[in-house]
């Protein structure tokens, strides 16, 4: 026997078993903690597709947001991989003072993913560029004034967009911010399927809180939020941090949940993903799709959030803007009393309540015609450029 080997016996001989299996553990979790950050960086420098962060953060209000600080990616099918910050609100724009500055016009858009707008770079999104488009105006600022009659020397707009959320989220999202940000223009941003987001027959299960129509108005149905209330806890936001900031491990939590939702499978479907991760269904837009005892139920709700919201608004003497996205170039062309769309309802509610409604579809047409693509999934940077252009068009002309 060599020295070595004997020597390497003797020491065996000499360390209690104890001892020599809880070294093996300890190497064994410092073997395991260096592959996940090996995995962690790799997966950092050369994304895989669906491999996304899972940062949602429980809201008992409106169901939930992003993690305040973390990174939100999306990948579309040209391949392209976006990536966005997530500010210490929870909605992907940049950071903002709660005070507002002095002589500054505060606009707060409200939304799904329309105005969260993962599909560009945070610069070219329309409500940036509203906010840089106004600033260069310069001379065409002092036209503008606060909600208490103040002169206007700059503007900020902030955005407060969550893929899904129907018009009582936004509503529910606004009484949070509006008096504590000093809004001057609160800007609602219609899109065609918040009608059916009103209704869980459309909607589906999930951290959402329903309308119910009661006398003139209506109550708040929050039971589904209230029942995961204990995601609001220190552990489960301790949690939860973790994974907003981690890749590895959230991709460990969805292949589990895909594994207890589904077993073993040899493909996995993006429904599967949304089903394991308790994601809402999308509502679908067109009436048409609807079950037709719906429509006139949906289109009240919708209504009677927006009367409610409005008048929370003009309370105030702030601003109250509906500003609609058209459904797509399949539909700009076709007269709006043709479309299968709420265009045409959503005109009358506006022009019945006196609420101002910006509507970009006749330079969408314009920009297509001139071949400029406006859609790709959401709007395209030629899309958000035509879309910032009609609410600062709109904003301007108001100001006369």
């Amino acid at each position: 026997m060599s020295t070595a080997l004997k020597k390497e016996k003797a020491l065996r001989a000499r360390t209690p078993r104890g001892k020599r299996l809880a070294l093996f553990a300890a190497m064994l979790v410092v073997s395991g903690v260096i592959a996940l950050i090996l995995a962690e960086i790799a997966l950092r420098l050369f994304p895989i597709p669906g491999i996304i962060f899972h940062n949602y953060y429980y809201d008992p209000v409106t169901g939930g947001k992003y993690y305040p600080n973390s990174t939100v990616t999306f990948r579309g099918d040209d391949g392209i991989l976006i990536r966005r910050s997530v500010n210490s609100w929870g909605f992907v724009d940049v950071e903002h003072n709660l005070a507002k500055a002095p002589g500054t016009l505060r606009i707060g858009f409200f939304g799904d993913s329309y105005v969260e707008a993962l599909q560009v770079p945070l610069e070219a999104t329309f409500f940036r560029l509203i906010e840089n488009d106004i600033d260069l105006r310069t001379t065409e600022l002092e036209r503008l004034k606060t909600h208490d009659g103040k002169t206007t020397n700059a503007v900020e707009t902030i955005a407060f967009g969550m893929s899904g959320r129907g018009a009582l989220q936004s509503y529910l999202e606004c009484t949070n911010w509006m008096e504590k940000l000093d809004l001057d223009y609160v800007v609602y941003v219609f899109v065609e399927n918040d009608p059916a987001d009103q209704i869980k027959q459309l909607k589906g299960p999930g951290l959402i809180p329903y309308p119910v129509a009661e006398g003139d108005s209506f109550t708040i149905d929050d039971s589904e939020i209230r029942a995961q209330a204990y995601k609001a806890s220190w552990w489960h936001r301790g949690m939860q941090r973790i994974k907003s900031n981690s890749l590895v491990v959230s991709t460990i939590e969805g292949r589990l949940k895909l594994l207890k939702s589904y077993g073993a499978k040899r493909t996995v479907t993006q429904a599967d993903r949304n089903g394991a991760a308790g994601a809402v269904g999308y509502a679908p837009m067109a009436p048409s799709a609807w079950p037709p005892e719906l429509v006139a139920t949906g289109w009240d709700l919708q209504e009677r959030v927006m009367d409610k919201w409005s008048r929370a608004v003009k309370h105030d003497e702030r601003q109250f803007v509906v500003m609609h996205v058209p459904r797509g170039e399949e539909v700009l062309r076709i007269p709006f009393a043709e479309q299968d769309t709420w265009a045409t309802r959503l005109q009358a509610y506006c022009t019945t309540r006196h609420i101002p409604l910006v509507e970009p579809t006749p330079l969408f047409v314009k920009r297509e015609d001139a071949g400029q693509k406006m859609y790709h999934n959401h709007f395209t940077p030629d899309g958000h450029r035509a879309f910032a252009e009609s609410f600062v068009d709109y904003l301007l002309k108001s100001a006369k």
